[in-house]
């Protein structure tokens, strides 16, 4: 009798492993069908936004975009467009893995540039809303993924999944609710090391990209920052695959001589 429940406990055990295993590799499956669509490196787009305080004051900005990945070196060029005042000022991300990454900000009202390291202070110092929401930044290999099950989106079915870094200690994490059909990503949900919600982000208007097979843009982002009380929406008024893209495209200006 005792051998028949410990073998009923260890086949329980067992199924309930094998649930928990395939739940994760589904949310895997999920996350990596949805990320492959995005065309996160080699482009080149144009966008404006329109960034509302808390005080309901809005400014509109716009630039041209240049992302392009150079070995393990990753590249993001910004340059100003709107408004008037700021145009020509340009920024230029570099990114390492493992490494504090470099920020090079060019200013044509002195001339000068300044480079500073990329820290999250210094990222949101220059405009953190200028970069694109990267949801592909780390290796699949570096997080760990769950299903939390289904929910709808304004009649929209989706998987809803938990994904944050594998050594994590705390709550830090993102949601991302993957519409079923299309397994675009409609919505992320962004939590701090506390587990609080701290930001909202929607994606919509998805298009294919021209020159680039099975890749798809969110052509509206809308980001609300629930901590500064602040709203961005992003409009992509272009976006194509650069393949010729060369490291002396992400040179800043000339300084001036002053």
């Amino acid at each position: 009798m005792r051998s028949s429940i410990k073998i009923y406990l260890l086949t329980g055990l067992l199924v309930f492993i094998s649930n928990v295993l395939s739940a994760q590799e589904d949310a895997r499956e999920i996350y990596t069908k949805a990320t492959d669509q995005l065309l996160t490196e080699n482009m080149e787009l144009v966008l404006e936004m329109d960034i509302t305080d808390k005080k309901g004051r809005v400014k509109m900005k716009g630039y041209e975009v240049l992302v392009a990945r150079f070995g393990d070196t990753e590249k993001t060029k910004m340059s100003w467009q709107k408004p008037e005042a700021a145009r020509g000022t340009t920024v230029i991300f570099t990114e390492l893995p493992g490494e504090t990454g470099l920020i090079e900000v060019f200013t044509p009202s002195n001339g000068k540039t300044r480079k500073i390291k990329a820290t999250p202070d210094n990222i949101n110092m220059v405009g953190s809303e200028m970069r694109m929401t990267n949801i592909t930044a780390r290796d699949t290999d570096e997080l760990s993924f769950r299903l939390l099950g289904k929910i709808e989106v304004e009649g929209i079915s989706c998987h809803h999944i938990e994904v944050k870094a594998k050594d994590a200690q705390d709550q830090a994490r993102g949601e991302l609710l993957i519409e079923e059909d299309s397994y675009h990503i409609v919505q992320i949900n962004v939590f701090d090391k506390g587990g609080k919600l701290t930001s909202i982000v929607k994606l919509s208007d998805f298009q294919r990209v021209d020159g680039a097979v099975k890749k798809v843009q969110p052509m509206q982002i809308l980001t609300e920052d629930i901590k500064e009380k602040k709203l961005t929406e992003i409009r992509v008024l272009k976006i194509a695959m650069r393949t010729d893209l060369k490291e002396e495209d992400f040179q800043l200006p000339v300084e001036n001589d002053l």
